[in-house]
């Protein structure tokens, strides 16, 4: 399959010198994806709120890498489908003063591993969540 790229900032990835608008297919659509999922605050669309990762309850429980890669594994199944096979938190850390956390984890789909990072702000309602993902 192929899918329009995102930029880092998640905006369509055009280039305005050849008026192309930029694509990924394969592993880096899954990588992609996986970026959304994991990015999307859940309530942060305002044309549907029921979208999204609840960062809040990821920061809350940020004490305990096990409740966090259980929130992951249920939103991701849930998100996934019988594609997901599972996932593996290899690094996790909240700095309770800034409000930022940040996650690395291994994503398993279809036989296939893809290693995830996250960052979450939730300091700032105007600031952006920095997300990115990469296949291994």
């Amino acid at each position: 399959m192929m899918a329009l790229a995102l930029d880092s900032t998640g905006d369509i990835d055009f280039d305005a010198n050849t008026g192309v608008f930029n694509t990924v297919n394969d592993n880096d659509e899954i990588v992609q994806h996986l970026n959304l999922l994991l990015g999307i605050n859940l309530g942060e669309l305002t044309w549907n709120d029921e979208i999204g990762l609840d960062q809040n309850d990821v920061m809350i429980n940020g004490d305990n890498e096990s409740i966090v890669q259980s929130i992951l594994d249920d939103y991701l199944q849930a998100q996934l489908g019988e594609s997901y096979e599972g996932i593996e938190v290899t690094d996790f850390s909240v700095d309770r003063e800034q409000r930022l956390s940040t996650l690395s984890a291994t994503v398993t789909m279809d036989g296939e591993t893809f290693n995830a990072a996250m960052a979450l702000d939730n300091g700032s309602d105007d600031e952006g969540d920095d997300d990115n993902a990469t296949n291994s």
